[in-house]
Formats: structure tokens, C-alpha cells, sequence
């Protein structure tokens, strides 16, 4: 759905739009006929039933989903994770680098998105308005929706640049948006990230990790920190992360990517019971040539010998005609009794490679050195041989390539963000242009929005 469109918004619609498909609110006592306006945020059950919604849909769809057109997926062929096979021209124009800006997966990337988007300034306005709910209950459904908001922006704005930052649900307003600097947007998320953090309990609100609380929003401001190259904020940040208790990298590289795995800061429900992550199947060939991406020869051949990653999260399939290479993190693409995988979208050791970047950028080698050997040795590797700063830094970019591929677009943004994008994929992608460092907005929106112009440089 097009969140600038000019149309006729009942209060019914509105939270027909909140509400989706959400199943869960088939199983609240408020008769449908009731559930208008802000009513359904005048009750906690049917407020956190708008909020598991908003959940299920980043699940199924858009930048953190884990199917085969959900951003992970779409930037792992963008970068050098993937090499394409199969017959899908529109995931090919992403992993060849030949995107239009008519591409119908990149215009469902950014509807979902904002689709989203809305879906959570609905709850934060609706839950901010409530009379009833207690003090508590608001400050926790406001933080979640906060950090989702920044969590969904610093992706939009990582990927596309200059993006209308809504924070409101009036159509009159959001028809006509004009795009936001990028460095506004980036103080925008660490806002709205800052409040959050404020608002969130310490704890998750049940013993699984797939709602946000504090931590989850720490581990986020850690990462944008370092992105905004704010190396003490960054350390600052991860060391809560690596001083909490509560997360520890997991010893066996083969149990990281199970739901109990003690690395988990967040995840995905996959929405019921039995259920595994869509990432197992978006991923999913056994026999070749594959009719879908699979990991570049490239990826595999990057590894050291000896790298327990290279051998337990990657697949071989092999036959006359050839090798590939299938991401092997998430194994179960059937369903089992019970769930033993979920979608993880913040993990421990992610912490140990921010604050080692940090450090290393602030001239603290050996501190650099450690953090990147707890995530070497748990690959059954010795310690880095790397000296200085800038083998620390070439150390550290590697270090994430083989411990995040196919996870949550990051080796597009570390590519982007360390100015390594045209270096590392213009010899493996002939396409390859300068411009490509930011995706294009959607034609469709420029159509609907004169002022979301100019687009992007190149396009």
C-alpha cells in the first residue's frame, strides 16, 4: 500500500490498516464492531495485539524479513554474498546490478516499508492518546514502537539516502512529503532511539528473545553509532551488550543460529508454533544448477582453512555439471515439533566486532586484537596476525564478511560505509557504477510525489 496517496481515511480504516491480517485479534473479547477509532488502544490486550501485528508484518515482508525478496536477501545478491542462478530478472537486476527504478521487488522493498512505518505511528499516536492504559504499559508498547521505527529508518536510509522521515499518520501531510538530509534522518533514529532506551524495560516479556526491551535498543545505538563514527559512543554501547550477562557468544559455531542460542539480543518469532525462520527456505536447493542465488565462489574461497564456519554454515552441493554454494546457518526448511529456528536480527558478536572497529579507530590495538579473536576462535582460528591500524581495519571488515554473510544486509552497508563497495564489487560485477552506492527511489513514487525528487544521482 502507497503511504502518500490521497484518499478518504475513516477512523475505521485506520485501524483496519493497524490491524491487518493479525490474527491475534481474533482472539480478543471486543466485538469487531468496537474496535474503531482509538478504542483499541484503550485496552492493553487489543494495544499489544496492534503491536504483534506490526511484528508479523516485518516478519513476512520488507527490510528484515528473512524470505527470498526481503532486504537480506536482496542486498546479499547486491553485494558479493550471491551469485545469481535461477529465472527471477527482478533479484537478478539487484545481484548484476542493472536495477530500474520500475523494479516492482525494489517499489514492494520501500511500500512495505513505509507500509510499516505507518503501521507504528498509528500505535505510538493511538497509545500516547490512551486515558486508560497504565503508565507502564504505555511507556513499553511507546519504546518498542520507537526503536521499530528507527530500526526500519536506518535501514531505508542506509539503502536509499535522502527518505521522507514520517512520524505522523495523516494522509494530507504524507501525500505531499519531501525528502529529509540523510543527516537529519541519521539524528532522527538516534532520537527516537535515545527515547526509547528510556522507556523499555530491562526485561524481555517472556523468556524468549523476540520482543524488544533495553538491551535491544543499546545493541541498535551501537551500531548506528559506529556508523555515525562516534567510536566512544560506540564502545560505550557495546559494552553493555558484552558486560549483560544474559548474552554470550555460543561456543559451538553449529548451535549459533538456533532459537536458544545464548547470542540472541532479538529475533523473529516465525508466528507459531512448529515453525522455523523463512531464511532456511528462501536459502533452500539440493541440487544443481540451482534455480535460485546462491554463495559466490568468491565468499567460500575467502575463508582460511580450518574456518569452522566455512565447513558448518555453508552446504556443498556438487554434480557433473558443478559446485555451488548454499547458505547452511539456518537448516530447517520444514516445519518441526517444536520451532527450532528463528530470525535473528541482532546477535551478540556483533558487539565484539563494533567495539573492536571503535577501538582500533581510536589507536587501541590490543584491545582491537581481542575482540576480534573472541569471534576467531570460537571459528577455530588462531588470533589475528594483523598490526596497525589499517590491517586491523581490512581484519575486522573480513571478520564481518564471514561471520554475517546472507544476515541482515550487512556486508552491503559495511561496504557502503567503509568506502569499500566499488573496490570489492566492481571486479566481480561489470555493471558496476558509482551510483550504486544508494538504490534509486521507486519511479511510482516520484509519480505519485513530485516532491520526493530529485531522484537519486545516476538514475
Amino acid at each position: 500500500m502507497n503511504v502518500y496517496r490521497a484518499i478518504s481515511i475513516t477512523p475505521l480504516w485506520i485501524l483496519l490498516f493497524v490491524i491487518g491480517s493479525c490474527e491475534s485479534f481474533t482472539e480478543i473479547d471486543t466485538p469487531q464492531t468496537e474496535l474503531i477509532g482509538t478504542t483499541v488502544f484503550e485496552d492493553v490486550a487489543t494495544a499489544e495485539a496492534a503491536l504483534a501485528d506490526i511484528y508479523a508484518r516485518m516478519r513476512e515482508g520488507g527490510i528484515a524479513s528473512g524470505t527470498s525478496l526481503g532486504g537480506g536477501s536482496l542486498m546479499a545478491n547486491y553485494a558479493d554474498d550471491m551469485d545469481f542462478y535461477g529465472s527471477n530478472a527482478l533479484t537478478e537486476q539487484f545481484n548484476k546490478h542493472t536495477l530500474l527504478t520500475t523494479n516492482t521487488t525494489l517499489l514492494n522493498l520501500w511500500n512495505t516499508s513505509y507500509a510499516q512505518l505507518y503501521a507504528i505511528n498509528a500505535l505510538i499516536e493511538g497509545v500516547t492518546a490512551s486515558g486508560t492504559l497504565a503508565q507502564p504499559d504505555k511507556d513499553r508498547l511507546i519504546g518498542e514502537g520507537l526503536f521499530l521505527r528507527g530500526f526500519i529508518y536506518l535501514y531505508l536510509n542506509n539503502l536509499f539516502g535522502d527518505i521522507p522521515y514520517i512520524t505522523g499518520t495523516d494522509y494530507r501531510v504524507n501525500a505531499t512529503v519531501s525528502k529529509t538530509p540523510s543527516n537529519q534522518v541519521r539524528q532522527f533514529i538516534i532520537d527516537d532511539l535515545l527515547v526509547a532506551e528510556n522507556l523499555l524495560p530491562d526485561n524481555y516479556p517472556s523468556a524468549e528473545h523476540i520482543r524488544v526491551n533495553k538491551a535491544v535498543c543499546q545493541a541498535l545505538l551501537a551500531r548506528v553509532y559506529l556508523y555515525q563514527e562516534n567510536y566512544d559512543q560506540a564502545i560505550a554501547y557495546a559494552n553493555l551488550l558484552i558486560d549483560n550477562p544474559a548474552y554470550t557468544i555460543e561456543p559451538n559455531p553449529e548451535l549459533v543460529f538456533l532459537k536458544d542460542s545464548p547470542s540472541i539480543i532479538w529475533a523473529f518469532h516465525p508466528g507459531a508454533e512448529g515453525l522455523n525462520t523463512k531464511d532456511a527456505s528462501a536459502y533452500n536447493f539440493s541440487s544443481g544448477p540451482p534455480t535460485k542465488p546462491a554463495l559466490s565462489a568468491n565468499l567460500y574461497n575467502a575463508f582460511e582453512p580450518g574456518d569452522l564456519r566455512k565447513t558448518l554454515w555453508i552446504k556443498i552441493i556438487t554434480n557433473s555439471s558443478g559446485t555451488w554454494y548454499r547458505p547452511y546457518k539456518y537448516k530447517q526448511v520444514a516445519s518441526t515439533s517444536p520451532s527450532q529456528e528463528y530470525t535473528i536480527l541482532l546477535r551478540i558478536e556483533e558487539q565484539y566486532l563494533i567495539r573492536a572497529e571503535a577501538k582500533a579507530m581510536g589507536g587501541d590495538f590490543e584491545a582491537a586484537k581481542e575482540d576480534i579473536n573472541a569471534i576467531r576462535t570460537r571459528a577455530g582460528l588462531q588470533g589475528t596476525t594483523a598490526q596497525g591500524q589499517s590491517e586491523l581495519l581490512a581484519a575486522i571488515l573480513q571478520e564481518r564478511r564471514l561471520e554475517f554473510f546472507t544476515e541482515q544486509s550487512h556486508r552491503w552497508f559495511d561496504l557502503k560505509r567503509t568506502g569499500n563497495a566499488a573496490s570489492a564489487l566492481a571486479p566481480l560485477k561489470p555493471q558496476w557504477q558509482d551510483r550504486d552506492v544508494l538504490l534509486p527511489i521507486p519511479e511510482n513514487e516520484l509519480l505519485l510525489n513530485e516532491n520526493l525528487l530529485p531522484q537519486n544521482n545516476g538514475y
